[in-house]
Order: C-alpha cells, then sequence, then structure tokens
C-alpha cells in the first residue's frame, strides 16, 4: 500500500498555513520532483482525496488549467476539524478568476520564502490584522518574518496606474513613521519588498516613492536567484536579504 511521504506532508502543511491553493507547477518546486513524476503524485492524492481540484477557464491560455487544494483527507491529516471543509472548499471554488494569477504570485514569493529560507510568520492579505490597524490605510499583499529580518510583500503586475503605487507606498512610509509599525511589529525592522515585471518599471516606480526601506526585483529575478542575492534596486542603493542564509538541504 503506497503511504504519504514527508513531501506530501510538507505540501499539505502549505496550503493549511500560508496558500490557499497551487499550481502544478508550485507545487512542483515543493516536491523537488520532475514534471512527469509531480504529475503521477498528483494523480494519486486525487484519486486519494488528500487533494482537491479546482479548473481555471477564464481564458485561453488558462482555459483546464487546475489549482489544487486540500481535499476531505488532506483536511483532516493535518488536524482540521471537518465541519469546517465545507466553508474552505467554497472559499477556493467560488474566488473570481480575475483574482487568481495575482494571487498565485503572491504564492509564488511565499514559496520562495518557505522553500529556500527560514520562515517565522507569514500574514497574508486576507487576515483581519489589516482591517484592525486602522491607521495604516494599506492592505499588503502579505508580511513575512525570516530569521533576523521582516518585510511587507507588494506584488506588481504592471496593472496599476503609478499614482496609485505612489500613494500606497506614502501610506507605508507614514505608517512606519507615525510609529504604527513598531507598535504591530515590535521587534522588527521596516522593509518594503516590490516585485515588478521588468528592469524598466522598477526605474519608473523608484521615481515615485521617497524612501529607501522600499526595495524593488523583477519577479524572475527573485523566483530564480538564492534568497540572499545582491538583486534589489533602492533609493540609495543595491542591496541583499543578508539576514537570509542559504537553506541547507
Amino acid at each position: 500500500m503506497r503511504q504519504l511521504q514527508t513531501r506530501h506532508i510538507s505540501l499539505f502543511r502549505i496550503l493549511r498555513d500560508h496558500c490557499l491553493f497551487l499550481t502544478r507547477r508550485q507545487i512542483e518546486r515543493v516536491f523537488t520532483l520532475p514534471t512527469n513524476s509531480t504529475n503521477k503524485e498528483l494523480v494519486w492524492l486525487l484519486a486519494e482525496k488528500y487533494l482537491g481540484r479546482r479548473y481555471r477557464a477564464d481564458t485561453f491560455g488558462h482555459f483546464q488549467t487546475p489549482v489544487y487544494y486540500l481535499g476531505t483527507l488532506g483536511w483532516h491529516i493535518v488536524g482540521n476539524p471537518m465541519d469546517d471543509y465545507k466553508e474552505y472548499r467554497l472559499r477556493i471554488q467560488r474566488r473570481a478568476e480575475h483574482q487568481m494569477d495575482h494571487r498565485l504570485s503572491i504564492y509564488d514569493v511565499f514559496l520562495k520564502f518557505i522553500l529556500d529560507g527560514e520562515v517565522k510568520r507569514i500574514i497574508d492579505s486576507e487576515d483581519s490584522l489589516w482591517q484592525e490597524a486602522i491607521n495604516f490605510g494599506n492592505i499588503p499583499d502579505g508580511w513575512i518574518q525570516f530569521n533576523n529580518g521582516a518585510a511587507f510583500i507588494e506584488v506588481d503586475r504592471d496593472t496599476e496606474r503609478p499614482i496609485v503605487l505612489r500613494n500606497k507606498f506614502e501610506k507605508y512610509i507614514k505608517f512606519e513613521g507615525s510609529g504604527g509599525y513598531r507598535a504591530l511589529f515590535p521587534e522588527c525592522a521596516f522593509k518594503v519588498l516590490v516585485f515588478t515585471t521588468t528592469e524598466e518599471r522598477i526605474e519608473s516606480l523608484e521615481q515615485i516613492t521617497t524612501s529607501d526601506d522600499i526595495w524593488f526585483c523583477t519577479m524572475g529575478e527573485f523566483l530564480r536567484e538564492q534568497l540572499n542575492h545582491a538583486h534589489w534596486f533602492a533609493l540609495r542603493g543595491f542591496y541583499a536579504l543578508s539576514a537570509v542564509p542559504k537553506k541547507e538541504v
């Protein structure tokens, strides 16, 4: 009889704690297996109801492209009460298609930190904490605490006008300057990591910020390089996340 492996449990915990759903490509990163092997694993996990699946059909490019989430057995294995499963599944099935690409890009960032670093805490955009922080004004894509570092996460897919992002950056700066950030996260330094599309986009965004605590990187380079790689553009320099060591395997 086939048994669950450590990689399966790791996936279930990521789906429970940090990512509502993931694509096959993202799960391949968790499993560290080639595509064919990952596909075989997914077929088995679906058949045994460890995972569930939702197909996307918003555009031709996404037609019949699935995302995977916890099935009833996977939900049970990671300690979730079965009475809550129906609500969990409906959250995924009812999520609007126009939100999916942005959400999956956020999960790309989360996975990079989880798999390559030492993450202590992740707070995503749907956490009620941001609504309670009334002196903030932003709903960040996430906040990650890793080793001795921490940062807000903003994923920019080049779909918003610069003035919208400028207002968002100003709210971050005001939140830090008012002492609101220190009150919320007293042991953590302030930083905003912005993941965007191209270096040309970075140049345009650097022109609308006044803080050296807002760092920019292309998503492609971030996913390709090590976490401590010096690929962060900022107002007064070029930086690396030195607080993130290379994760030992």
